[in-house]
């Protein structure tokens, strides 16, 4: 996963808006939902293009990621996980650990 300090995760999705990755993903009950029309996914349904880390310059605990995503429909987005409370870092981890081996890409980005 590539580490990014000087560059936040805004940059990074709208270079991947232009290519095309439009929907934007929220997480609720282990699934995954494209905000802009309610579907839903299950983790075997998603594919891991492409994973950031973002860290804080001022305090490096301070952090984010941004996943690259396509799901089974051929619609592609971004989900961006915040170092937010401990719950919500427990469900993004429990639906990335969920997705097949095979469902995600072994490049850490497409840039």
């Amino acid at each position: 996963m590539e580490s990014n300090f000087d560059v936040n995760e805004n940059k990074y999705k709208e270079i991947y808006k232009k290519k095309g990755y439009t929907s934007d993903y929220i997480l609720h009950q282990n699934k995954l939902i494209d905000v802009s029309n309610s579907k839903e996914f299950k983790p075997n349904e998603v594919y891991v293009i492409a994973r950031y880390l973002f860290e804080g310059i001022k305090n490096p605990g301070d952090t984010s990621v941004l996943y690259i995503l396509k799901t089974i429909n051929g619609s592609k987005g971004t989900f961006i996980q915040r170092n937010n409370l401990k719950e919500d870092r427990d469900l993004v981890a429990n639906f990335f650990d969920d997705i097949p081996e095979e469902n995600i890409s072994k490049k850490d980005n497409l840039l």
